[in-house]
């Protein structure tokens, strides 16, 4: 686990003002702690976990300004896991009942349908700005984010100096991010992009 969150209203305000480090933070600390939370909520399924997460996060970005009214983030990010979890519930009972993707679409009526295509169109988006990272930076950036390798572990395994690994690394994630801000119009804490693409890759 993380280490603990000191002064949270504080780092809540930071977020709400577009600190993508105090973001990082908030999510390092309660991304652990919702994922034990989601996962046997969804039969121990993986891939449906993963999606709750990567929407709540994406979700709480997109909604920052709101934060500085919020007087807990445990219990904001429960409850939006629960509501999330609730949605995708009804979404499955109401496609197993009818048989057909338009019962789904239905279902998911009272969503917010432009939000929706954002995430898909982010998702994309940050795929694509991976898989046009140069050879190298590509392979850094995937051990270093897919794997969990460290400079030094990336260092050995590539035959190059730890310095080397740095550098492509920041490059690589500065890459990432100026495509998505380019294409997307909006820029996405990396932290948010790393763990939502790579599942999808």
């Amino acid at each position: 686990m993380s280490e603990a969150l000191h002064n949270e209203n504080e780092l809540l305000q930071r977020i709400a003002a577009g600190d993508e480090d105090a973001f990082s933070r908030l999510y390092k600390y309660y991304q652990p702690r919702l994922h034990l939370f989601i996962l046997p909520l969804t039969g121990f399924s993986r891939q449906d976990a993963d999606e709750v997460m990567q929407d709540i996060f994406i979700k709480v970005w997109l909604r920052r300004e709101t934060l500085a009214g919020i007087r807990s983030a445990q219990s904001y990010l429960f409850t939006m896991a629960k509501n999330r979890l609730y949605d995708m519930r009804t979404q499955q009972a109401q496609l197993t009942k009818a048989g057909h993707v338009l019962q789904l679409q239905q279902a998911e009526g009272h969503m917010e349908v432009q939000e929706k295509i954002q995430l898909d169109e982010y998702h994309e988006i940050a795929r694509l700005a991976i898989s046009r990272l140069p050879q190298q930076k590509r392979r850094i950036f995937l051990l270093r984010n897919e794997q969990g390798l460290s400079l030094d572990e990336i260092a050995a395994q590539l035959n190059i100096t730890k310095f080397a690994v740095k550098k492509q690394l920041y490059e690589a994630v500065k890459s990432v991010k100026d495509y998505l801000k380019q294409h997307a119009g909006v820029d996405i804490p990396i932290i948010i992009l790393i763990y939502s693409c790579l599942n999808r890759f």
